[in-house]
């Protein structure tokens, strides 16, 4: 279950790209590490040029101490725009 989770609407992969951007640097205050800039692309990438992908993509973190332990991560999915009015009632 996630801690947060919400809908977006993006009309540019920079946008995507400075959505996961900001989620990543609140993990990077807490501490977390493998949300590089190269990682964060990568996630941008991936999911907007798969049109068709059902499953999220993932961007795994892990706690600065416990380098090995990826328990957290950054998903992105596609939402339809039903989700996304449903969110903002």
């Amino acid at each position: 279950m996630p801690d947060s989770c919400y809908v977006i609407r993006v009309d540019t992969r920079r946008e995507l790209k400075a959505a996961i951007e900001s989620e990543a640097n609140d993990y990077k205050d807490a501490g977390f590490v493998g949300a590089n800039k190269r990682a964060i692309a990568w996630l941008a990438v991936q999911s907007w040029r798969d049109k068709g992908f059902k499953l999220p993509y993932c961007l795994p973190l892990a706690p600065a101490h416990c380098r090995d332990n990826y328990c957290h991560g950054i998903f992105v999915s596609r939402a339809t725009r039903a989700e996304y009015l449903e969110q903002g009632e």
